[in-house]
């Protein structure tokens, strides 16, 4: 405003504000969900948690530490029992009446109901606006009344049920609704509500209440019995839509074992039989739930007693054991959650759901079984004995159907319970069959190391057990069913005899009809006359022949007589370690079992009735080492199952060379390792290596796929292998590659020294080895009879650190020239030593010696025994000719004796002639002798010392042993005594065969021993040996050794002609030596040396003359 004619400015204003309304409406959604058949256990976190097992659109409605997504969420719920509760505050029978009164601090709303079926009452209060102006600036804001709901039951105080409050502004009606749940009553009640904030009174205050309505409400009593319901209640100011809804729950409680603890997983002492309610996701017992309930399974058609819960527990226990998760913790082997919606074929459904513990369900017998794909134990035994025409039909699979890859369909929990694909492959499957994949779908899996399992399963099912078989049985032997494991023993197959039919048994002694390859620790498996099928260890085995004489033979010390065409050589007697639960029977089914040859294993998968009394068996190969590779990655490793090598034998595969650096004793080596992968049907292998470009070294054949060889040298290396079957066939080489290796540098050194020593008939060597740490291996020794190497031959290899060998066998005096060279564990050789000639080595010459060693050789052979051995005198009792013949047979012995007697006796003067033949044999040796006597005795029986005794005795002998020891001699002996001492003469002829070695020998026993030469009437002897001495008038000798000589007269050589040729020594001192052809000649006399040219001239003179 401007003045006109003076005046003064104003200040500037402010404009009031209104705060916006924040009083609105709100509307809730409703909603009952039926989740499953009841009764079940309820939200995984438990009632006080249910709002963190329930999602909205993908949403918990509370996060884990209980702070709330969502507002205003109220939620009930119902287990699905018969007598449960109805959801309060769902569907129900409401009359609304309208009230219109306002409600003031000063009188409370106050409404009595006597209709004892209400549920609740629902009363609407509401405000026409609520609002109040700031008188000292004119800002309109919002306003705030309390008040509170009270109910009075059958009369009694009033309780307060709700307190709350008008909280805002709003400038138009705003209505809220309260429902008050009613408790019981046999009267009725009254409501009472209160306004606790004092009406304003004032023009600047907008405060009016109003109760506007007030509903009586009578829930709708629907229990849902058997039905498992949530209720919830939602504002739905929060959603677009009705939202999703999502529960995590435990699902149905069902029966399981009275022993289990369904929480730990575990089973208390023995079970009953008897169940109780529990939940539960073994498969084992939900299969049972689903076969015996009769609401939603197939209880009406098959009552619980039908079932085989017995195998369903051994099932359930193995679903619940503990293996690894894959992620560094644990989980039980099988778990099931599966949500079914729809009906199904029954078959389907069971067949699915016993996928789960890789099983199968069948009906026999009027029940229902389900068998697992678990470990177990072969519970009856089939070989060519028991089945129909002792034949075994196999099949095999295809190769298309031998997996490498499988793809695992799963549902993830953390993930909503979306499908995931778990990947799964068998790397050496892979390289073996390439890419061979398979899909499958994880019935009810919620566990990716379920998942992954699954797949392992499935690709070493259809790579390792790809065999199949079928036969033929009686019913005797239909002891078997769908899921038992069986050992098939078919010797076709196994390459040798494994199994037949028991020939007699007692205790722990079994007899079979069989001459087996059979060791201690061997496993003999019984079918026993129960139908049990038992295995026992092998303690011992004897075979035991069956004798006959014509036809008659001898079991047992029991004499039987019958027809000889057929009956078996050998029974075997095995006894094992403890005995059989029942004595087996005669007729009884064995098999036997080593760690090199095992009955094969297959899963019976039906039994079919043929015609007449025949029962067709169909069978699948069992590997029991699979399970353990599936759960915790175990090295898998079939049972051998024949002996019988394939034709071809594969090599081993990738060859490789590697060392590592060794300090032993302040030696620094390296140590080569060769390795190599196995080779199918390998049981061993042979190994070459060699460095730079030096030859090949053998290895020791070994049944490992590594060899190590310590303190090698630098060098470049190259190793081959080949495999060896069981037939010792071998494989083509498979060779590694080039490899260079750190390791020694300098070849081993000489040997110190090379003495030999001489010994009667032999020479003995010594050589020094070098001092400190070293890795030699061996010792080579050459020899020959000429002094340079290139003439000799090795005469061994002597390990280290032997330092000494004897050569044996020499002759007397033989002179030989050796070498030592010594050679380290890398086959190189160090320098010879000597470098030059050989060291000179000789038998030993000494007569004396020799023939000491000689005599005591001699005297150790049975044939000097006989002949040094007095001859025995026999006793002359009357004058007589007797003839007397003995026959003996025991178990292992007989023997024929016949000895023939003349004698005749006069006073104290006897003589006689006795002939004695004798036949011995035994289990190990067979003896003929025959010997004859021919003795006289004279002289007083009273004095037989002086008594005078002759005799001659002559021997023949032959002795043959199992072990190949010959032995044949002849001797004959004479005897002479005389004042009380014997005098003895003999002559021996023997050869003898004893561990290989041959001798043979003719010894002569004699004071004088001569050959006498007829000439004419003279006789002349030209050999004599005569007390100790040897005397021959003329001899030639070839290469003779003398350690002494006496000459009597001279010695000259055979070409001696006096100042011409030749040479003479004579015993006065002479000695003549002439040249050849003239060449000169040499005279040495006592005290004078001449020497002449040959003209006959002197030309030297040394000494007297």
């Amino acid at each position: 405003m401007v003045g006109h004619g003076g005046g003064k400015s104003g200040g500037g204003g402010r404009s009031p504000k209104e705060a916006p309304d924040s009083l609105h409406s709100t509307a809730y959604a409703r909603i009952i969900d039926l989740v499953s058949e009841g009764e079940i256990f309820g939200p995984t976190h438990g009632l006080g948690g249910a709002l963190r097992d329930v999602y909205l659109d993908g949403t918990p409605v509370a996060n884990e530490d209980g702070s709330l997504n969502f507002q205003n969420v109220a939620i009930d719920f119902r287990t699905g029992t018969q007598t449960q509760d109805p959801l309060p505050g769902f569907p129900a029978s409401e009359v609304t009446t309208a009230a219109n009164v306002e409600l003031t601090a000063a009188l409370p709303w106050v409404r009595s109901f006597a209709d004892t079926q209400l549920s609740a009452i629902r009363i609407t209060l509401a405000v026409n606006g609520l609002s109040q102006a700031n008188t000292s600036n004119g800002d309109i804001t919002g306003y705030r009344v309390e008040y509170r709901i009270e109910v009075s039951t059958d009369g009694g105080a009033y309780q307060t049920a709700l307190t709350s409050a008008f909280d805002g502004k709003t400038t138009q009606r705003y209505a809220r609704s309260h429902r008050i749940d009613l408790p019981s009553a046999r009267s009725g009640w009254s409501v009472r509500v209160v306004r606790t904030t004092a009406n304003a009174g004032s023009s600047t205050v907008s405060d009016r209440t109003f109760v506007d309505a007030y509903t009586e409400v009578i829930d709708a009593k629907l229990r849902y019995p058997m039905s498992a319901v949530f209720g919830i209640k939602v504002d739905a100011s929060q959603f677009q839509n009705v939202p999703v809804r999502a529960y995590d729950l435990k699902g149905r409680i069902i029966r399981v074992p009275s022993n289990y603890d369904p929480e730990s997983r575990a089973y208390s002492g023995t079970w009953d039989g008897t169940f109780k309610l529990a939940w539960t996701d073994n498969p084992a017992w939900i299969f049972f739930d689903l076969v015996s309930n009769d609401r939603y399974g197939l209880g009406e058609r098959i009552p619980a007693g039908w079932l085989d819960k017995w195998g369903l527990y051994q099932i359930a226990r193995y679903c619940d054991e503990l293996v690894p998760d894959g992620f560094g913790g644990q989980e039980p082997r099988f778990t099931c959650n599966v949500y079914l919606q729809t009906a199904a074929d029954a078959y389907r459904v069971l067949q699915d759901l016993a996928s789960v513990f890789r099983g199968m369900a069948y009906w026999a017998s009027g029940s229902v079984f389900a068998v697992a794909d678990m470990p177990g134990d072969p519970i009856y035994t089939f070989t060519s004995a028991n089945v129909i025409d002792g034949r075994f039909h196999y099949a095999g699979s295809a190769l298309n159907t031998r997996y490498t890859v499988a793809l695992v369909s799963w549902n993830d929990l953390s993930d909503m319970g979306r499908q995931k694909v778990e990947y799964v492959e068998d790397r050496r499957g892979l390289l073996r069959y390439g890419l061979r994949q398979i899909e499958v779908s994880a019935f009810g899996c919620t566990s990716r190391g379920q998942a992954n399992r699954v797949g392992k399963w499935l690709l070493l099912t259809s790579q390792m057990e790809t065999r199949s078989v079928s036969f033929a049985v009686g019913l005797d032997s239909c002891r078997v069913h769908p899921g038992s494991i069986i050992r098939v023993a078919d010797q076709h197959l196994a390459g040798r005899r494994i199994g037949g039919r028991i020939h007699a048994a007692t205790g722990k002694v079994i007899t079979v009809d069989a001459a087996l390859g059979v060791r201690p620790g061997d496993r003999l498996t019984v079918n026993l006359p129960s139908g049990v099928s038992e295995t026992r260890i092998i303690s011992t085995a004897v075979g035991q022949g069956l004798t006959a004489d014509m036809t008659t033979f001898t079991v047992d010390s029991i004499k039987l007589t019958a027809d000889m065409v057929g009956l078996p050589g050998t029974v075997l007697i095995l006894t094992v370690t403890a005995p059989y639960s029942e004595v087996p029977e005669p007729e009884c089914v064995w098999t036997l079992e080593s760690e090199t040859l095992s009955a094969q294993r297959f899963r019976v998968l039906s039994v079919k009735r043929k015609e007449g009394l025949v029962a067709e068996i169909f069978a699948l190969q069992h590997e029991p080492g699979k399970f353990d590779n599936v759960d915790f990655g175990t090295r898998l490793e079939p049972v051998p199952i024949t002996v019988i090598p394939p034709g071809v034998q594969p090599p081993p595969t990738e060859v490789t060379i590697t060392s590592y650096p060794v300090i032993s004793q302040g030696f620094a080596s390296h140590t080569a390792v060769f390795s190599w992968k196995r080779a199918d049907s390998a049981v061993a292998y042979e190994v070459q290596w060699r460095r730079d470009n030096s030859e090949w070294v053998n290895m020791p054949r070994t049944g490992s796929t590594s060899v190590e060889v310590p303190n090698v040298y630098a060098g470049a290396f190259l190793c081959r292998v080949r495999a060896l079957n069981a037939l010792d066939i071998a494989s083509m080489w498979a060779s590694s590659t080039l490899t260079q290796l750190d390791g020694i540098l300098a070849p081993p050194p000489a040997v110190t020294s090379l003495v030999p020593t001489a010994l009667v008939f032999a020479i003995r060597l010594k050589w020094g080895l070098p001092a400190g740490p070293s890795i030699l291996e061996r010792t080579e020794i050459w020899y020959s009879a000429s002094p340079a190497f290139e003439s000799a031959q090795k005469l061994g290899d002597f390990a280290f650190p032997q330092d000494s060998t004897t050569l044996m066998g020499l002759s007397a005096g033989a002179r030989l020239y050796f070498w030592a060279i010594l050679r380290d564990r890398n086959g190189v050789a160090g320098p010879r030593y000597p470098a030059g000639n050989g060291v000179l080595g000789q038998a030993s010459s000494d007569a004396g010696e020799i023939l000491d060693y000689l005599t005591g050789k001699i005297t150790q052979t049975q044939l000097a025994r006989d002949i040094l051995a007095p001859i025995e005198r026999i006793p002359v009792l009357e004058t007589r000719i007797a003839q007397e013949e003995t026959t003996r047979q025991a178990q292992n012995e007989a023997m024929a004796q016949t000895i023939s007697t003349v004698s005749a006796k006069v006073n104290e003067n006897t003589g006689l002639i006795q002939q004695e033949s004798l036949i011995r044999t035994n289990e190990n040796e067979a003896m003929g002798r025959r010997l004859t006597d021919v003795q006289a005795t004279a002289g007083a029986a009273s004095q037989k010392a002086d008594q005078a005794f002759a005799g001659v005795q002559e021997t023949s002998q032959a002795i043959a042993k199992t072990n190949g020891d010959l032995s044949a001699m002849w001797t004959i002996k004479a005897q002479t005594t005389a004042g009380g001492r014997s005098y003895m003469a003999g002559i021996g002829v023997g050869v003898s065969n004893t561990g290989g070695i041959v001798e043979s020998q003719v010894l002569v026993m004699a004071d004088r021993f001569a050959v006498l030469h007829p000439n004419g009437s003279n006789v002349t002897s030209p050999f004599v040996i005569q007390g100790g001495q040897v005397f021959m008038s003329q001899a030639l000798i070839g290469t003779g050794w003398i350690t002494n000589a006496m000459i009597g007269s001279y010695i000259q050589s055979d070409n001696y002609v006096a100042g011409v040729s030749g040479w003479r020594i004579d015993k006065a001192g002479n000695f003549e030596m002439n040249g050849s052809n003239g060449a000169g000649r040499l005279l040495i006399s006592p005290g004078l040396m001449r020497v002449y040219d040959a003209n006959g001239v002197l030309r030297v003179r040394v000494g007297n003359w």
